[in-house]
């Protein structure tokens, strides 16, 4: 849970006095009422992101690789993910791609056949997603670094068997990606974080990697940012950008 500290909180403030000047040249001074908002920072970011992770692996008792899948499949939207699971657990695991089982047996043979270069590996040489179908790990490297150059589409991966649906995690990720390949697809699901939230959104502001937080209806409201004196209507904000 990030605390009140991490986060770097502004609010509007009504500045009208009231003061008799006003009142004799009949000018009513027009403020909008106080709001609030937050403006995060990348490491606020991580750590709210952290946080929706760790609910809903806790609250489904999941690991958290499928919780992130499930957030990224929900737009990050925490209650939607939970009223969906609890309402039918089946249908979500099917149309999201979490197998409670492989659908592949493990077999005892000491090689295997690749299905995508059809090449007979020692068993060691290969890895399976959730589904058990059996790929060797130069394939697999060399899917993972494809869909990864291709932008942040990689976000909602499959196993690469044509016929099946079994979504990939950031285990698969870990496991099998280079370095460069990893620092991409962290910055893709930390920048889906905001771009799928819509209570989120970027500062417009060029150069700027903070966002910005408000609860959708609270009216509108002028937002500074902690970049600099940059300001924006919160309606305008959340419709344009």
């Amino acid at each position: 849970m990030v605390s009140e500290d991490n986060l770097n909180s502004v609010s509007m403030e009504d500045d009208f006095d009231g003061d008799d000047d006003a009142d004799d040249t009949g000018v009513v001074a027009s403020r909008r009422p106080k709001q609030g908002y937050t403006v995060l920072k990348e490491a606020d970011i991580k750590h709210r992101q952290e946080d929706d992770i760790s609910k809903v692996s806790t609250v489904l008792s999941i690991p958290k690789v499928e919780a992130t899948i499930l957030l990224r499949r929900y737009n990050w939207n925490v209650n939607q993910v939970h009223e969906e699971w609890f309402a039918d657990e089946d249908r979500v695991r099917k149309s999201v791609g979490l197998l409670e089982r492989p659908v592949v047996e493990v077999s005892d043979a000491s090689k295997f056949t690749c299905g995508i270069c059809f090449e007979s590996l020692p068993c060691d040489n290969f890895a399976s997603a959730s589904c058990g179908h059996p790929f060797c790990r130069d394939c697999w490297k060399g899917y993972l670094c494809t869909r990864i150059n291709d932008g942040p589409g990689c976000l909602l991966l499959r196993c690469p068997e044509p016929s099946c649906k079994a979504a990939l995690g950031t285990d698969m990720i870990d496991k099998l990606a280079t370095c460069e390949e990893k620092e991409k697809y962290s910055q893709f699901l930390l920048r889906s974080y905001i771009e799928d939230n819509r209570e989120t959104k970027w500062c417009p502001a060029p150069g700027c990697e903070n966002a910005v937080y408000f609860a959708v209806g609270c009216g509108d409201f002028d937002i500074t940012c902690l970049c600099s004196i940059v300001l924006f209507s919160s309606l305008a904000f959340f419709v344009f950008y």
